[in-house]
């Protein structure tokens, strides 16, 4: 038969087989969550590069924006002004002053037309 020392060496070795089991199951269980937690970090890690990404692709989608009108503002501007240039010159258009030449012809027609006008009373009154 068995000894005493040798019953109790197998029962504090089965205790210890039980414990090393015990405590093996709870690393498995830990291991396990540690994947989990793993795939969850490297999840979390491709959201937020994906919104990263997006993020700067929105800065830089506005920034063009914020250019672009700038731009239009800019040749609005530009556009506003030739227009004031170009209604200037036709004002000044509108508002030539005559030549000398000119003023010399309207004044001669001037004293044509009254000399003709006074001719024709004379003539109508006299007869």
């Amino acid at each position: 038969m068995t000894s005493p020392e040798s019953t109790d060496e197998k029962a504090a070795a089965y205790s210890r087989g039980v414990d090393a089991g015990r405590i093996e199951q709870r690393l498995d269980g830990h291991d396990e969550h540690l994947r989990h937690i793993n795939g969850s970090i490297d999840s979390m890690t491709q959201a937020l590069q994906s919104l990263t990404d997006e993020l700067r692709s929105n800065v830089l989608h506005f920034n063009a924006g914020v250019v672009s009108d700038r731009r239009d503002t800019r040749e609005r501007e530009n556009i506003a002004a030739v227009r004031v240039q170009e209604a200037g010159f036709v004002e000044s258009k509108r508002t030539v002053r005559w030549t000398a030449w000119q003023r010399g012809f309207a004044v001669v027609g001037a004293i044509v037309l009254v000399v003709n006008f006074g001719l024709g009373l004379y003539v109508a009154f006299n007869r």
